[in-house]
């Protein structure tokens, strides 16, 4: 009787679980627009192909979470909770059906909120106009009450609003313009406008801009960040 071969078992090989891939929250924790009563909205965002596929109810849902994303710290999120969700929405009973096509185009960051990059842009920039407002003011009162003012905080929190701006919008005409406050204040490449304008801080200064970010490349050097974020953002537009 011939015998069957003796059976070989090999070991069960389970592939490593693959981390779903996480992005940083697109905007400052800091970031808080709440002051701001108003929403810069483009209108060619309402012919975007977002909005257009998006039936009545849909389209209340998002301009009603867009809305509320505003004054919510940070400002662009919204929290991971489906209760919260709903009522936000505004559409009641109607939101479990339409979340995930309301919510396509928002991101959910490392900190458990959602992200509009859109919006993201726009508070962005407010956040950037109030920071150096509250410098502006801060450097007012050193020369009106000849006193010091530790400015390293604000600084701080302008330094990182570029990062995520520049992640964002590398493009952004208010991204320049704010860059080249940036590098005045820290005065870390230039001493002040006037060696940009030759006499007139107010000459060319956009062009001015533009030369400085070209030639000085260690300025881009703190903003050197894992570019996971933009292929994220990539991926979701392209899908």
């Amino acid at each position: 009787m011939k015998k069957n071969p003796p059976l070989i078992v090999l070991p069960l090989v389970v592939p490593p679980l693959v981390p779903p891939r996480v992005i940083p929250p697109l905007v400052p924790p800091k970031c808080d627009l709440t002051a701001f009563r108003f929403i810069p909205m483009d209108v060619k965002f309402l012919s975007s192909y977002e909005w257009v596929l998006f039936n009545h109810v849909e389209k209340v849902a998002f301009i009603n979470l867009l809305l509320k994303s505003w004054h919510e710290i940070p400002s662009a999120s919204l929290p991971d909770d489906d209760v919260l969700l709903t009522h936000f929405s505004g559409v009641g009973r109607k939101w479990g059906k339409i979340k995930d096509k309301v919510l396509s185009e928002w991101v959910l960051a490392s900190d458990g909120r959602y992200y509009h990059p859109y919006v993201a842009k726009r508070a962005l920039e407010a956040w950037l106009i109030k920071l150096n407002a509250s410098l502006d003011a801060n450097k007012g009162n050193e020369k009106r009450w000849n006193v010091s003012i530790d400015n390293s905080e604000l600084l701080a929190d302008l330094e990182e609003a570029l990062q995520c701006l520049k992640i964002l919008n590398p493009t952004s005409k208010t991204l320049e313009s704010h860059v080249l406050k940036a590098i005045v204040r820290a005065n870390k490449h230039i001493d002040n406008y006037v060696n940009l304008s030759g006499g007139d801080p107010n000459i060319n200064k956009h062009n001015q801009t533009k030369k400085i970010l070209n030639k000085k490349e260690d300025i881009n050097a703190p903003w050197e960040r894992n570019d996971l974020t933009s292929q994220i953002l990539e991926s979701k537009r392209k899908n």
